[in-house]
């Protein structure tokens, strides 16, 4: 039996793709008993420790699909932490495209009850633990590679898309990314004089040459952006079973109880779920938004946010562990044994396991 201290399922193949390359590790294919592939790499953190890892995927996307893999595999390598990356669609009044959202709860948003009335939601909510919560909420992605400050070239092209999409930039959560302190009258007298943006009524306004200077510029982005200036959000993300797109869900969740909810996904509950009913230690959701659920969403961010959500997986995972080595006693990944009148005795169970995340 070859335990692993982290076993991450990716619910698509460009999830999963991302994830292996962001670990920066050797992996090496193997199949379960049961016959599902994975493949397994040791991480090394930055302080020297080592994680061994395993990484698989099932064939479709979904909880459906994604409960029984994780199920079968967390059974067999037993791992201390079960943990996703990947993609979701984010509230657009808390995140922004290609931001990061850590799960600090998860749930099925359509668990409940149908009536004539109307549905009456009864949700079963999974928490992180609070000491990983805390990680996530002081976790600062600057460092990793798919993180860049914005030039201001990129600020003026952010603005103006923004207003081309119907939003408000000064109430948009990553203003402050793109326009930092003093920053802004002198970028929007400069944007005005060139005539991209016009003042109409009581706020600005794209031109016809504005429009037509973002349009052309969203249409050369075939491979999306390649850094971002983006945040790390811990929050509550939603699970259901369905893709959504029509906008009016952020309203019908925050109706429906969760009034902060980051995130929408398909999988997030399956994996905390799983995670409570095999006893796993530990559970850890990590996602890049690709949309906001709404008629605009495209796959422009998709290939950055299954990046980005894959380096802040294991970037915290590092975190992690270095803090988990200073709560055991005995230290991880180490036994204490006392035998008397034996002849012979074997230590440990022959696999790499470190049990750090226990």
């Amino acid at each position: 039996m070859a335990y692993v201290d982290v076993l991450i399922i990716a619910a698509l193949k460009e999830e999963f793709d991302a994830a292996r390359a962001a670990a920066g590790v050797a992996w090496t294919p193997h199949e379960a008993d049961g016959g599902d592939p994975y493949v397994r790499g040791d991480y090394r953190c930055a302080d020297g420790r080592v994680l061994s890892v395993a990484l698989a995927r099932p064939v479709r996307m979904g909880g459906r699909s994604a409960g029984p893999l994780a199920t079968s595999l967390t059974g067999e390598l037993r791992p201390g932490c079960l943990a996703m990356s990947g993609v979701c669609a984010g509230n657009p009044s808390v995140v922004a495209l290609g931001d990061v959202v850590v799960a600090e709860v998860a749930y099925e948003h359509d668990e409940g009850k149908q009536t004539p009335a109307g549905f009456t939601p009864d949700h079963r909510q999974y928490r992180l633990d609070a000491d990983w919560f805390r990680a996530a909420q002081e976790f600062d992605p600057a460092g990793l590679p798919s993180h860049g400050v914005a030039t201001e070239q990129e600020s003026r092209l952010w603005f103006l898309e923004r207003l081309m999409a119907g939003q408000n930039p000064r109430e948009h959560p990553a203003r402050g990314r793109y326009f930092p302190p003093g920053a802004w009258p002198a970028r929007l007298s400069a944007m005005e004089s060139e005539g991209l943006v016009g003042w109409a009524q009581d706020s600005l306004a794209l031109t016809d040459r504005g429009r037509s200077v973002i349009t052309r510029a969203l249409y050369d982005d075939v491979d999306g952006p390649g850094t971002l200036p983006y945040a790390v959000v811990a929050g509550p993300v939603a699970s259901g079973s369905a893709v959504v797109g029509d906008g009016a869900t952020w309203s019908r969740l925050k109706a429906s109880g969760v009034r902060t909810v980051a995130g929408l996904d398909m999988e997030a509950a399956t994996i905390a779920t799983v995670a409570e009913a095999q006893k796993t230690p530990r559970w850890l959701v990590v996602k890049g938004v690709v949309d906001h659920a709404d008629a605009d969403k495209d796959d422009r961010y998709r290939r950055f946010a299954a990046r980005a959500s894959a380096e802040v997986l294991f970037a915290l995972l590092d975190r992690l562990a270095a803090r988990a080595e200073t709560r055991h006693d005995p230290p991880a990944g180490r036994y204490v044994v006392h035998a008397q009148d034996v002849r012979g005795l074997v230590i440990g169970d022959g696999n790499v396991q470190h049990n750090t995340f226990t």
